[in-house]
């Protein structure tokens, strides 16, 4: 992960040896439609990388310079964190369906099986009449846990898309060492 001038870099290594990686930065809803970028063509999206990061180092240039490169634009978006819905017998939903927010706490993954480990102890373990009963018991902690990292992945959101986004990183990695 990379950040500076109130954006990011973040790229991950795939198990077919590939690469993803993303571009952050705070801007309106409708910056997809409006920035006149076909993301099919990767000349336009390296240009546009070229102008909007125009003081990161040229290192990052490898990533959009490949042609066979896909790029998807994907708003990031976070749902309401006092999100509640009334618990149903027959569905209930867990992981990013759940609980959709920025990738910036690295929680998503260990929510998605926390949510699969509760949900399957709400309807194992014997303790509820109903399965209603099981499943209100899951949303019930899965709600709060959401509360909580929502939140978090908000303000880490808003620190490292500021000016100073690279200071409060190393800030809260050095609080940890």
């Amino acid at each position: 992960m990379a950040l500076g001038d109130s954006k990011t870099l973040s790229v991950s290594a795939k198990g077919t040896g590939g690469l993803d990686f993303y571009t952050g930065w705070k801007t309106n809803a409708e910056w997809i439609s409006e920035s006149g970028i076909d993301f099919k063509n990767t000349k336009q999206v390296l240009e546009w990388y070229k102008k909007e990061y125009s003081n990161w180092d040229s290192i990052w240039l490898e990533l959009f310079e490949f042609e066979n490169t896909t790029f998807t634009p994907r708003p990031q978006y976070c749902m309401p964190l006092d999100q509640k819905w009334e618990a149903h017998a027959n569905i209930t939903i867990i992981g990013d369906a759940a609980h959709l927010m920025p990738p910036y706490a690295g929680e998503g993954v260990n929510m998605a099986m926390l949510d699969a480990l509760q949900l399957s102890e709400s309807l194992t373990s014997g303790k509820f009449n109903d399965l209603k009963s099981a499943i209100a018991h899951y949303e019930k902690q899965m709600f709060a846990r959401f509360a909580e990292m929502g939140k978090e992945t908000l303000d880490n959101t808003d620190f490292m898309h500021s000016p100073n986004g690279l200071k409060k990183l190393l800030e809260m990695f050095h609080q940890f060492s």
